[in-house]
């Protein structure tokens, strides 16, 4: 049998079919809803008696505006819009894989290359499920703003990826994180830098934040730890504690994820800065939730398509590193595992071959679905 005759392979020709199957039924086994009724439950504090205090009263709200004004805006669709919330999450999960093909653009193997994007993609929209059933549609858009931004950064419009950038972090704080985008090829020298790019993402998140900030300064005591220290967190195999846990370790934490995503901006390697950058906040968290695996998957992921190999090791392997607690019982032992894993991601941004240049735009091949 013809290796383009095998079934899995026609499979892999409806790829995106069966990945929306996979996106439903994980939606489905992630149930819940989440935090999404706090966040309708502030967008419409934030529309009505709040207004730009709002997170001066609501502290424990890590919410971007752009987010709590969509989450207003879906709660006028049935259950308070978490359906339509859940429907929304996984398909930007689809979009976020459909944009890492485009990025990898395969010139040959065309067939071995759709099957490696029906595997990863596989584990990328099933980890990608946690999103919607927590109800965390911010982070769904943080994380697809920052695949935008390295799709476009790649095919030589770095504007364009400004903008996801700020949107990114219109809906989540922590998306600045992803700001280092705007700098790839930076390292050539400073004084060649184009300075569109960064002063174009400042304007665009700065728009949605500026006004809370100006009118409540103290909102930004929101960047102070909310959560408890998970067991089975890195934090907590480093011995600290709720109680021990100092204030400045958010800002420390985005800091530290910032300065690793410059450093491979610096060295034009694009297709790095979202794996190591979320790694970085991963490693650095003290809570585990399920819904932060994702944005690791879908960062490594491009490694697996850039490199065209056969399966997605890569994901494979960031996935069992950051096993649920029903794969692996012990916290020590996942703590141990998520350090290893975070670790081993950051280090290989760095050795790892880079990827093609981005001076030059490629020609965006067009991929049938």
């Amino acid at each position: 049998m013809k290796v383009a005759d095998h079934p899995f392979v026609r499979v892999a020709g409806w790829r995106y079919t069966v990945l929306g199957c996979v996106a439903v039924a994980s939606a489905v086994v992630a149930g819940g809803r989440g935090d999404w009724n706090q966040f309708v439950d502030t967008g419409r504090v934030m529309l009505d008696s709040a207004g730009l205090h709002v997170y001066e009263i609501h502290h424990d709200v890590q919410t971007g505006p752009l987010a709590l004004l969509l989450a207003w805006m879906l709660a006028h669709t049935p259950r308070d819009g978490f359906v339509m919330a859940a429907f929304i999450t996984a398909a930007l999960g689809l979009v976020c894989v459909r944009l890492l093909e485009l990025t990898a653009r395969p010139t040959r193997d065309r067939t071995d290359f759709e099957v490696l994007v029906l595997v990863g993609g596989s584990f990328a929209v099933f980890t990608w499920a946690k999103l919607g059933g927590f109800g965390h549609l911010d982070d769904a858009i943080t994380l697809t703003a920052a695949v935008v931004a390295l799709y476009e950064v790649r095919a030589g419009r770095p504007l364009s990826a400004a903008i996801a950038v700020g949107v990114g972090i219109a809906a989540k704080p922590w998306g600045i994180i992803f700001l280092p985008f705007t700098f790839v090829g930076a390292g050539r020298g400073w004084r060649h830098q184009d300075w569109r790019p960064p002063v174009l993402a400042t304007l665009v998140a700065a728009a949605a934040w500026l006004p809370f900030i100006v009118a409540a300064p103290s909102s930004l005591k929101g960047l102070r730890p909310t959560v408890n220290v998970a067991a089975d967190s890195v934090m907590a195999l480093l011995g600290v504690t709720t109680e021990s846990m100092p204030d400045w370790l958010r800002v420390a934490q985005l800091v530290a994820a910032f300065g690793v995503a410059m450093a491979l901006a610096l060295r034009s390697r694009s297709e790095s800065i979202i794996a190591a950058a979320v790694a970085v906040r991963l490693a650095t968290d003290p809570a585990t939730w399920d819904y932060y695996t994702p944005g690791l998957v879908i960062g490594v992921l491009v490694w697996d398509m850039l490199d065209r190999r056969r399966l997605p090791w890569a994901t494979i392997a960031v996935a069992i590193g950051l096993a649920p607690t029903w794969l692996v019982p012990s916290d020590t032992a996942r703590a141990v595992m998520r350090l290893a894993t975070t670790a081993a991601v950051v280090v290989w941004s760095f050795v790892r071959k880079p990827g093609a240049p981005v001076d030059a735009p490629a020609e965006l091949d067009a991929l049938s679905i």
